[in-house]
């Protein structure tokens, strides 16, 4: 079935407003690749439903809160972060660290943050629900990378890029490739002060009941507590949890 055209059109207008910052009818319209007088259009429609702002001065647009609301519903409801919130608690007891949760957008090929529990680390590592994780320099970007298929690695690597965050950070694509490899074969990937100085983690996959990767989670640990610790031990733990996470999600089907 073909999607209705204005529709499209209107989602692509939405898709503009991800980075968070306001934008004009111009800069929509050089965004999208549409007409003024179509981007025009369907901003006055979305002001009327509120689903954008209009900020009085500078007369560019913003989310509107009607989309905070649908937000917020949806993300109450979402029945992967459901079923990790007692896995992410139970880890975070077990290790005393701040565990993360994220979700894989196959089509975006993008990681976000969707949940945490914290522990000790929470306010070394600060994070904002929604935001977009990195895939080359985190555990769980590095577990999602690993269980992609070749075709899917290679686009998620050139959109993502390898930017250095870190003096620790893996800005070579085959050395990062080496260490998917041992990511695949033990199941569980490590982050050692790759995004933040200071700070390692530990992430394994989770997949559907159709093995598909759906996203990851992972445990952020002090480096000098990190180092201390066995990771083998701290990535069993990890595995062993995103095991159960994809068995309770392939049950709910």
């Amino acid at each position: 079935m073909r999607p209705a055209t204005t529709i499209v059109k209107v989602c692509r207008v939405m898709d503009q407003f991800q980075d968070r910052q306001p934008l004009g009818i111009t800069d929509l319209a050089r965004r999208t690749g549409l007409l003024p007088s179509d981007v025009h259009r369907i901003v006055r429609s979305l002001l009327v439903a509120h689903y954008l702002d209009q900020d009085p001065e500078t007369k560019k647009y913003r989310l509107g809160f009607v989309l905070v609301r649908l937000g917020l519903t949806a993300f109450r409801g979402n029945m992967l972060r459901e079923k990790a919130r007692p896995i992410l608690a139970q880890v975070s007891k077990r290790l005393g660290a701040t565990t993360h949760l994220a979700l894989f957008d196959s089509d975006r090929l993008e990681l976000r943050h969707l949940d945490l529990t914290n522990g000790p680390t929470a306010a070394m590592l600060p994070v904002h629900l929604g935001e977009v994780e990195h895939l080359h320099c985190t555990a769980i970007g590095k577990a999602v990378l690993a269980s992609l298929d070749q075709r899917l690695l290679a686009s998620a690597l050139q959109k993502s890029g390898l930017p250095r965050l870190t003096c620790e950070t893996i800005t070579d694509a085959r050395t990062l490739a080496k260490q998917l490899e041992e990511v695949r074969r033990f199941g569980y990937a490590s982050d050692r002060e790759e995004l933040k100085p200071g700070i390692c983690c530990v992430g394994s996959p989770i997949r559907d009941h159709g093995n598909a990767i759906v996203g990851a989670i992972s445990a952020s640990i002090p480096a000098p507590c990190f180092f201390l610790c066995e990771e083998p031990h701290v990535g069993a733990i990890l595995k062993a949890a995103a095991d159960d996470l994809s068995a309770a999600i392939s049950a709910s089907r």
